[in-house]
């Protein structure tokens, strides 16, 4: 099968699809999903799907932006269920670049995994920065 860029959104939903049929079985994350969050992927796929003809379209198709979600917040909440590692980020990227990888490649492919890298590194962050800023500081007293 030869190669090629994402082009519409049929092209999201093929990577979509097949990184979340990977990702629930995968033994290192999908728990996360299935045990977990408990992921309804009726609703969720639409909703990941928006976000990525958002990213990589820019709202040039179908007649403007379509994702109004906050994912930074519901790995938040996720994480209060289940302490999120930078691993599963990692875990979770590999994947993505891989259902990514495994049909397409060009301009728009490059900018699915760029954005991916930046949101798995931004919540881990956030994620990693929450817990510095709950922990408290003894000091002894001289």
């Amino acid at each position: 099968m030869s190669k090629k860029d994402v082009l519409d959104r049929t092209d999201i939903e093929d990577i979509v699809a097949r990184f979340y049929a990977d990702m629930l079985k995968d033994p290192i994350v999908g728990f996360i999903f299935t045990d977990v969050a408990k992921i309804d992927l009726d609703h969720h796929l639409p909703v990941i799907v928006n976000f990525w003809m958002d990213i990589v379209f820019g709202g040039r198709q179908l007649g403007g932006r379509h994702y109004d979600g906050n994912p930074l917040r519901k790995h938040l909440e996720l994480h209060q269920k289940l302490p999120l590692r930078p691993g599963h980020f990692t875990r979770w990227l590999y994947l993505f670049e891989r259902a990514v990888n495994e049909h397409h490649v060009g301009d728009n492919a490059e900018k699915m995994k760029r954005r991916a890298e930046m949101v798995a590194k931004s919540i881990s962050a956030a994620i990693v920065q929450g817990r510095r800023s709950d922990m408290q500081l003894v000091l002894p007293r001289d």
